[in-house]
């Protein structure tokens, strides 16, 4: 039986039952997942992309500078330059992201010792895998293999204000800056938020 959570949100047993398992393996010391909050759109939260659409559905377990747990069901890649061009961004902590089910593509950028950028384009992260991801680490999703791709994000400490996004021309960090119009678009996917 599937349940349409929110316009854009369908899930089912199944999908509830991998991010129950995912989380007791992985998170075993935090209370287990129940139905109720998975089938809850209160729980959800659906994060627009450049242009406003949905890129991935998100459900926050744990939310605190010390660490946050998060599930994600991917609806599309996850890129937030002008257009879909790249825009690499950085995370305010390390994390690993366990691919419950699914398979997504990645690009990695790290700025080496020269300052010179290196790229490692099309990664791929299967179910059952860990995609771990440094600070230093500048990453985009650039492709979902699956509809309903589901990752368990498990995050360390946090330090507000650390990420942002690479300058692939310089190599240079360039600082946050929200996208003007963000609140509205994420207001108008989450109207259960209201």
């Amino acid at each position: 039986m599937q349940i349409t959570v929110l316009p854009g949100l369908t899930v089912d047993a199944r999908l509830y039952e991998t991010a129950a398992a995912g989380l007791a393996a992985h998170v075993p010391d935090r209370e287990p997942l129940t139905w109720e909050r998975f089938i809850a759109p209160s729980s959800w939260w659906l994060v627009p992309d450049e242009s406003g659409l949905a890129s991935r559905a998100e459900l926050t377990l744990r939310e605190s500078q010390q660490a946050t747990i998060k599930i994600n069901v991917w609806l599309r890649p996850d890129l937030r330059g002008p257009g879909g061009r790249p825009l690499p961004h950085s995370h305010p902590w390390s994390f690993e992201s366990h691919i419950l089910t699914g398979a997504y593509d990645e690009d990695r950028y790290q700025v080496a010792g020269d300052g010179q950028v290196r790229a490692y384009l099309g990664v791929t992260h299967q179910g059952g895998g860990i995609n771990r991801v440094d600070r230093a680490v500048y990453h985009e999703v650039t492709r979902i293999h699956a509809p309903g791709t589901m990752s368990l994000m498990v995050c360390g400490r946090g330090e507000r204000g650390a990420w942002g996004h690479l300058d692939l021309t310089t190599g240079r960090h360039l600082p946050a800056r929200p996208d003007p119009d963000f609140r509205a678009k994420l207001e108008a996917l989450n109207p259960q938020h209201g």
